[in-house]
């Protein structure tokens, strides 16, 4: 129990917590004892509950199989995903739909505007900003965007790509990673 001091009519008198709430309630709340429900309209157990198959599934131990062969296609799946993204990467440059590498430190910087291997887009050139190199593009002016060329040379990159996870999907690991190695040596052509 907790008592309170407080001050009534000029004089100190000690309160119970407890006859405050009482006085300060707006409701009278009586604690009700919960009883059990005798004519339920329906039953507590459920013939799901007494199915021996139900819980047969619950406590089944689950068994999977070596899992080597499946992470081996799983990375060679991968490894092919790269492959084929830098091969495709490969292209955007060489048909000019990919800027070049941004320079990396200052001096690389000052001798590739000295070169002139950046390009301004036309909505930027009459902009005012403090960080006005991040509006370059490093590629050389001359290099001529070519999409009908880059969607030619890709679709044979696309089928080599195709066939080569046919590959890693069917065939063994070790013959997924030697089609791998040649899917390489193609694109590198």
């Amino acid at each position: 129990m907790y008592e309170y001091l407080m001050l009534k009519n000029g004089q100190t008198v000690t309160v119970d917590m407890l006859d405050i709430i009482k006085q300060n309630s707006l409701a009278d709340c009586t604690p009700t004892t919960a009883t059990p429900c005798v004519n339920a309209p329906w039953p507590c157990k459920s013939k799901k509950d007494e199915n021996p198959m139900n819980t047969a599934y619950a406590t089944a131990t689950l068994v999977s199989a070596d899992t080597t062969e499946k992470d081996q296609r799983r990375y060679l799946l991968d490894e092919l995903y790269r492959a084929y993204e830098t091969a495709k990467l490969a292209l955007q440059r060489k048909f000019g739909l990919a800027d070049d590498e941004a320079p990396v430190s200052l001096m690389d910087t000052i001798k590739r505007i000295q070169d002139g291997l950046f390009v301004i887009p036309e909505k930027y050139k009459d902009k005012n900003t403090y960080g006005s190199l991040s509006y370059l593009r490093w590629r050389d002016p001359k290099t001529v965007e070519d999409k009908a060329g880059y969607e030619a040379a890709k679709a044979p990159l696309k089928a080599a790509r195709t066939n080569t996870e046919r590959q890693i999907k069917i065939f063994s690991p070790e013959k997924g990673l030697q089609s791998i190695i040649d899917f390489e040596a193609a694109a590198a052509k």
